[in-house]
């Protein structure tokens, strides 16, 4: 059985073998680590203030993603079940699981086409209060996955699905 080793493990393992041979400080080791890891979210995760409060930026995604045909999912309240697990202060979040039609269906098919895997989208949008009170909105960034697809027909099923998803959010967020 073959192990993969996660990206962020690799790249972990890679500054420690350069630091040894460098005599790079540790401390300098642990913090390019966490930049490395910080450019890495911000390239997979679409984060834009909302133009609306907590609850109507939420009320306002599901409408809209109903509106466009979208299947729209139950809202997970976050922050309740961070309180039922015993955090104290849990800030708000609710997910709204929610993913233009057929999206998947989509990127299977291409995943056939090629003979090669393909995961799929996690549906997934997240309202939250950040730490300045500001509503924030997150999604997978799939601008930033088509732009980066090295496979033509990958990357125009993920344009059109950006494209979908800034329809989808417009008016809502900045």
């Amino acid at each position: 059985m073959t192990r993969r080793i996660a990206p962020i493990t690799l790249l972990a393992l890679t500054l420690v073998a350069t630091a040894a041979q460098a005599e790079v400080p540790a401390n300098d080791l642990a913090q390019a680590a966490r930049v490395r890891q910080a450019q890495m979210m911000s390239a997979m995760f679409d984060l834009r203030k909302s133009r609306l409060g907590f609850e109507e930026t939420v009320t306002a995604i599901r409408q809209s993603a109903s509106k466009k045909g979208w299947r729209v999912g139950p809202t997970q309240d976050a922050q309740a079940e961070m309180t039922r697990a015993g955090v104290k202060d849990a800030p708000r979040i609710k997910v709204i699981p929610t993913c233009p039609p057929e999206a998947n269906q989509r990127l299977a098919r291409v995943s056939q086409s090629l003979g090669k895997p393909i995961p799929p989208l996690p549906c997934r949008i997240t309202v939250l209060v950040d730490k300045d009170g500001q509503v924030q909105v997150i999604k997978m960034n799939t601008v930033h996955l088509a732009r980066a697809a090295k496979i033509d027909q990958l990357a125009r099923v993920m344009g059109e699905i950006a494209i979908e998803e800034e329809a989808m959010l417009k008016g809502i967020v900045d």
